[in-house]
Formats: C-alpha cells, structure tokens, sequence
C-alpha cells in the first residue's frame, strides 16, 4: 500500500537529450616565464575534446585587469560640474542670440493688422498690405471652416459600417 512510486531515469536522461546543451567554455590564464606577461587562451570543450576559440593567445596586461576588478557598476560621469555649467552657459547663449535675431526677422513678416498697430508699424505700406492679405486669407478660412465643423462622431460619412 504505501510505496511511493520510484523516479523512472530514463524520463530524466530523455529530458536532458531533448535540450540543447551549451559547449563549457575555459579560459586559462598563464604567465609568460620570458616575458612575465600574462597570456590568455580561450577553449572550449565540445565532445570531449578542447578547441580553441579566438585567436590562440592573447596577452593582457596586469595594470588592465586591475583596473576592471574594483570599477563601480554604475556610469561614471564624463565631465565635471564646472565644464556642465559652461556648456550649460554657452547654449543659454546661443538660443538668447538666435531667439534676438528670429524676433527681428519677424517684425517685418506679415502678421495680423491689430499686432502692427501694437507694436506702431501701421504706417509701413508694404506691411499693411501683406497683413490686408494675411487676413483676408484667414476670413476665408474661417468661413470655409465654420466653429464645430471638425471631426464630429456624428458625421461619419458612410452609415453602413
């Protein structure tokens, strides 16, 4: 009555079949006694045998794995507050200078009667007609273009769908 049933192996050995299996990989460290480099190879094993991965040697440095075994996780930051602030300051600059010249340009652009006469410049022919036109133009849009005359849900054009 109370056996409890043994695990079959031969499930657990189909299991281990059915999923692909990474090859190990190794990568072996030496000093050179010549040199007193440090040299490393990269091998994987596959079948029961080491191949080589990469080139077959490679030399690394002391000073480098040093520096890699104690660095933050986290990015360090690339410049230092002061050099933000003067990057910070330099394009503050450039976009007061650009915005200067872009308000100059636009004083002599067409615009509406009322913001000529704001800023006193009604008595310049060319302005007052081109502005004559602007306006013109937006009367018959908003003719055209009546409040309320939009994307309605209730104008949806074809009813059968």
């Amino acid at each position: 009555g109370g056996r409890m049933p043994m695990p079959n192996n031969h499930d657990s050995r189909q299991n281990q079949q059915q999923q692909p299996q990474q090859p190990l990989q190794m990568t072996q460290i030496t000093q050179n006694p010549l040199t007193g480099q440090l040299e490393y190879t990269k091998q994987r094993i596959s079948n029961g045998q080491l191949q080589p991965m990469g080139p077959p040697t490679q030399t690394i440095q002391r000073q480098e794995i040093a520096n890699t075994v104690f660095r933050p996780s986290w990015n360090q930051p690339t410049m230092s507050l002061a050099e933000l602030g003067e990057r910070e300051r330099a394009e503050a600059i450039q976009r007061s200078e650009a915005q200067k010249v872009a308000e100059a340009e636009a004083k002599f652009k067409p615009r509406r009667y009322e913001q000529l006469v704001r800023d006193g410049m009604e008595d310049d022919d060319k302005l007052v007609e081109a502005s004559a036109k602007l306006d013109r133009a937006w009367d018959d849009w908003k003719e055209e273009n009546p409040r309320g005359s939009g994307n309605k849900m209730s104008e949806r054009g074809d009813r059968n769908f």
